[in-house]
């Protein structure tokens, strides 16, 4: 008995597939140890998703598979996820498909990522030590992205930045002799005049000098009065940046923010319980500015949820997440921050987005006042001015979402594992107005959206982009179309392919 199951176990290993392969360093060929690797069954295709670590010889092994397709993704830290099959960093990856008594080798190899090297210099180009510099997305407002030192050279090396533009600033530093302000390489204080610098992986952007202006930095302080529980969490904000400190007690608690440059900020101060905090515009001129920052109630947000006859809809069954809009533009999205339907925040302004829901859709929504945001789009970011004790929120539900699906092919054949990209669109003024819902196709080259509003759509499917933004999206031909309540759509499409 006990020999007959060990056959019959020994049998069905030769017939399963197996997929095994090797990862490397994309310039020097050497072999990347403890990289993390994962398989994925494409949908259509049985078994759960697969980690595993390369060995000391950077080799991986998955056996005992069924027949099917399966994506191959490595890890490591220092460089850019790789996906097996994309052509170039910003694409999707292939899938291998393997029949059941199939072996394949792959060679996965991986790029670094890229820097920025350069001096910063004073006024007789000597370089200055130990001086910040910072790295932004070439964006307005500019988005920070990473922070280096100067070496006692003055020489700096700006490290793990994917390809594309970046500026490049020094922070303000005060010296014993004196005060040098942020300043942008080609010696300007203005982000439409700064040099840009080109980053690609493997390769660093040479030659980044930069001079900063002496001048005069102010300090920016105060202290923190309030009366709910510690700690409360100030942040300092202006059109490059947001900095944060946290403050341990309500009953006068110091905050400091040191060597600023004259320009508009902005304070924002919360409690842990966000039952109270503060927004203080201001502009730094030529003095410090120091002020007690006395934290009050914060602005009560109410959730009215109903339906298209107006119904009411339990606000425990929706999701609703927002974000901070302020100088340097939309903050990280807050996920927990509503809760049945009620919140708390600070004036000011604030951007709402319904989470996508398989019960309900977003078909309508109005701010505090009742206004309808110009522009905007029920299930998309709608931004609202806070600026009264009390908000009400209002959005009309529908309990009929609708489902899209598809065939992705090639013209001929079904395509699987093929990434499906769908977009809110606003076709008159031709923008995003719902960053775009992403699922790959089956092993028979079908996709499914659900949970999905009324409105105007793009639809492309390609293996050219991970993340496509509204530009590339209008290369590939999209498909356009509209979704009406409750009225299920089918769209088959071809592949995009960059030929």
């Amino acid at each position: 008995m006990r020999i007959s199951l060990l056959y019959l176990l020994a049998s069905a290993a030769m017939h399963a597939a197996i997929i095994r392969g090797t990862v490397v360093e994309h310039a020097s060929g050497k072999p990347l140890a403890r990289t993390q690797v994962v398989l994925a069954p494409v949908p259509g295709t049985p078994g759960p998703t697969q980690a595993a670590r390369t060995s000391t010889y950077g080799t991986f092994e998955f056996s005992a598979l069924p027949g099917g397709s399966y994506l191959v993704s490595a890890s490591r830290r220092g460089f850019p996820p790789v996906h097996y099959g994309q052509k170039n960093w910003r694409a999707a990856g292939t899938p291998i498909v393997l029949a059941e008594d199939q072996s394949t080798f792959l060679t996965l190899r991986m790029p670094r990522y890229g820097g920025i090297q350069g001096t910063v210099v004073d006024e007789n180009d000597v370089g200055m030590p130990e001086h910040e510099i910072v790295a932004y997305r070439n964006t307005r407002p500019p988005r920070l992205v990473a922070r280096a030192q100067t070496d006692d050279r003055g020489i700096f090396r700006i490290a793990g930045l994917e390809p594309g533009r970046y500026l490049v600033r020094t922070a303000g530093r005060q010296y014993e002799d004196g005060g040098y302000l942020p300043t942008f390489a080609r010696e300007t204080a203005r982000v439409d005049d700064a040099a840009f610098f080109e980053v690609d992986l493997d390769r660093d952007s040479l030659e980044a000098k930069v001079r900063p202006f002496p001048g005069r930095l102010y300090n920016i302080g105060g202290r923190v009065f309030c009366t709910s529980l510690p700690p409360v969490t100030v942040t300092l904000v202006s059109d490059i940046g947001r900095e944060t400190v946290t403050v341990n007690t309500c009953q006068g608690g110091e905050f400091r923010f040191p060597n600023k440059p004259p320009g508009l900020y902005e304070i924002w101060a919360n409690t842990a319980n966000s039952a109270e905090g503060a927004f203080v515009p201001f502009s730094l001129e030529d003095r410090e500015w120091v002020k007690d920052v006395a934290l009050v109630p914060n602005s009560s947000l109410f959730f009215n949820f109903k339906g298209p006859q107006g119904q009411v809809v339990d606000p425990a069954t929706v999701t609703v997440q927002i974000r901070r809009v302020d100088l340097a533009g939309e903050a990280p999205p807050e996920k927990n921050r509503i809760a049945n339907g009620r919140g708390q925040v600070l004036p000011g302004r604030w951007q709402f987005q319904l989470l996508p829901d398989p019960n309900h859709v977003a078909m309508d929504f109005r701010g505090c006042r009742g206004e309808r945001p110009e522009g905007g789009r029920a299930d998309g970011w709608n931004e609202v001015v806070v600026n009264t004790r009390t908000c009400m929120i209002a959005y009309t539900l529908s309990s009929h979402p609708v489902t899209l699906r598809g065939t992705v092919s090639n013209a001929r054949d079904p395509i699987g594992a093929a990434p499906v990209f769908l977009e809110g669109w606003d076709p008159v003024n031709r923008k995003r107005l719902v960053e775009p819902r992403v699922v790959r196709t089956d092993v028979h080259g079908q996709y499914l959206f659900t949970g999905l509003s009324p409105g105007t759509y793009r639809l492309v499917s390609t293996f050219e982009y991970q993340s496509p933004d509204a530009s590339d999206i209008d290369l590939m031909q999209p498909r356009t179309f509209t979704i009406e309540e409750g009225r299920d759509q089918q769209q088959d499409i071809e592949l995009f392919v960059i030929r």
